[in-house]
């Protein structure tokens, strides 16, 4: 969830982050690269990398930056705050091949979606290449609309001041009255739709998933090219699976929950 930081904050912080996040995007960068990109002078764009190089979040390659492993291995320590085993991917799996299309399940977290992990048929590789993107918006994306739709209206305001409603297709709503008015027709019946919203040709049908204290973790989505499903099919016969996906998940999480307690 956004929340309001209220404390100081450091700019040279700040610049040092967006040129980590920079070369991780693009998996790896050189100086004159950065030059182009972050708003600092190419000295002291220079001295964040030497100091991101000795505290070993960087390694240096014939003068290209990138990520260093030891970044990973934080990765890895963090990612066992959340459900990544295996029985949480057989669930994806199982809704892929039901569904004969993309499944992914994303983590909800400071206002956005993180992909956790994500899945689909043979079929659905062969129809279509999705490029792989890592950080998903919720106001264009099934799984956020259905996010969206659970929380109160100031937490949705709060995320919509600090991300915004960028428009990522011709079908994105970017009017925040509109927004609200789909949120609305989502109600209650657990699930939220997307048609074209996120990127031209797709579609998806997406759900919330609970953790073991009812607080929103993440999301289950399906969906595919509009050429394979459409928006009548896609909630006509993927809207029950779905929902058993995410009642699995839930009811997974609160087991394990339940066995960390008795510990």
């Amino acid at each position: 969830m956004i929340r309001n930081i209220t404390g100081r904050q450091l700019k040279t912080t700040e610049t040092s982050l967006e040129i980590l996040r920079n070369i991780l995007e693009h998996d790896g960068l050189t100086l004159n690269d950065l030059d182009g990109m972050v708003n600092s002078s190419k000295s002291s764009i220079c001295s964040h990398l030497n100091t991101l190089m000795d505290n070993r979040y960087l390694v240096k390659e014939d003068g290209t930056y990138h990520v260093s492993f030891r970044l990973a291995l934080l990765g890895k320590r963090a990612e066992q705050r959340y459900p990544t085993g295996d029985d949480v991917k057989e669930i994806i799996d199982q809704l892929a091949h039901t569904t004969g299309q993309e499944a992914n399940f994303t983590i909800f977290e400071h206002g956005r979606l993180l992909a956790c992990y994500g899945t689909s048929t043979d079929e659905n590789r062969n129809g279509m290449t999705v490029r792989y993107r890592s950080e998903y918006h919720l106001h264009n994306t099934a799984a956020g609309k259905a996010i969206l739709a659970e929380l109160d209206r100031d937490e949705v305001e709060m995320i919509l001041d600090y991300w915004g409603l960028p428009q990522e297709s011709e079908e994105t709503i970017t009017d925040r009255d509109r927004l609200f008015d789909a949120l609305n027709e989502i109600g209650s019946q657990r699930y939220a739709l997307v048609d074209e919203e996120f990127a031209p040709g797709l579609v998806a049908i997406g759900a919330p998933v609970h953790g073991a204290d009812e607080e929103i973790l993440g999301a289950v989505s399906v969906g595919g090219p509009k050429y394979q499903v459409d928006i009548a099919r896609l909630e006509r016969e993927f809207a029950d699976k779905l929902l058993t996906a995410t009642a699995e998940l839930e009811s997974l999480l609160k087991s394990k929950a339940s066995i960390s307690t008795e510990r």
